[in-house]
């Protein structure tokens, strides 16, 4: 990397910059030796096992060095494992290991095309779905296709960009309610939550840290009466204020349920449960096919 002493001495670029950079290193090396401060090397292994570190989470040598401000080549070079016949670089210059050794491991440090591991990035994403963002919205958001997104969602991993750009949505949206204005809107809320219920999706308050936390355990049960708290269904019968987003899928199915046996349509029910014709419409769907 020009302007630097590296570059110099062995990749012996004479530039104005990299010469500059020589001669700054003479002066200080001198002023170091006259006050008795003089470290030429340290032991290189220390180094050597942080770039491993480095590597292993996704941080490529190419990488490392334009953040140490040094070249790949020396990278590599520090990089290599002891090998028999080979004992690597012992030792390395001070404020080398120092640049090397600030780097640290996460992802505004990983190269934009580098891969991670997934699962902070597909919980983030089902976390906000669980709450009623639509899928096709958090797509736009992220400036991507509804498909793209879909498929970074079932691999196992995706690009530092797409993680770095999901962790921000996240952040920004995870304790905002979804847009609500309009009967399609509320339908595609209705809908985001009840795909996320469906397959166990858990919302944001739902981790401690939603990168490390092991996977709930997934328990497939019938839906019993302990499912539905009564209460809420009888209000959403009488029509006293509650919402179908109020109300859990269970409870749902429950009051779409009731509400046509007494011989009300469709209009009539999205009316009182201040949702949309489509919705109700999907609700009674999922019961007659139950």
């Amino acid at each position: 990397m020009h302007g630097t002493r590296v570059a110099y001495v062995k990749d012996r670029c004479r530039c104005t910059d990299c010469t500059a950079a020589n001669t700054a290193t003479g002066r200080a090396v001198h002023r170091a030796q006259t006050f008795g401060r003089w470290r030429p090397f340290v032991d290189a292994a220390p180094v050597r096992k942080h770039i491993r570190e480095l590597r292993a989470a996704g941080i490529g040598v190419e990488q490392i060095a334009v953040l140490a401000g040094i070249s790949t080549s020396h990278v590599r070079e520090l990089a290599a494992p002891e090998r028999h016949g080979n004992p690597g670089i012992r030792r390395v210059r001070p404020e080398t290991a120092q640049r090397l050794l600030r780097i640290g491991i996460d992802q505004a440090n990983r190269a934009p095309r580098s891969h991670v591991e997934a699962t902070g990035t597909r919980r983030r994403l089902q976390a906000l779905i669980a709450v009623g963002w639509p899928h096709d919205e958090l797509a736009a958001r992220l400036g991507r296709g509804s498909a793209s997104l879909r498929r970074s969602m079932l691999s196992d991993s995706v690009t530092s960009q797409t993680a770095q750009d999901v962790s921000a949505l996240y952040d920004k949206l995870w304790g905002l309610r979804p847009p609500l204005s309009t009967d399609e809107q509320r339908a595609a809320a209705d809908a985001a939550r009840a795909f996320a219920a469906e397959r166990g999706w858990l919302p944001p308050l739902a981790w401690d840290d939603i990168d490390t936390d092991p996977e709930p355990q997934h328990i497939e049960h019938a839906v019993t009466i302990e499912d539905i708290d009564e209460i809420a269904v009888e209000r959403a019968l009488a029509g006293d204020g509650v919402r179908l987003e109020h109300l859990t899928v269970a409870e749902q199915d429950e009051v779409v349920r009731r509400l046509t046996e007494r011989g009300k349509s469709i209009r009539d029910i999205a009316q009182q449960l201040a949702t949309t014709k489509r919705t109700v419409s999907r609700r009674r769907a999922s019961i007659n096919a139950a």
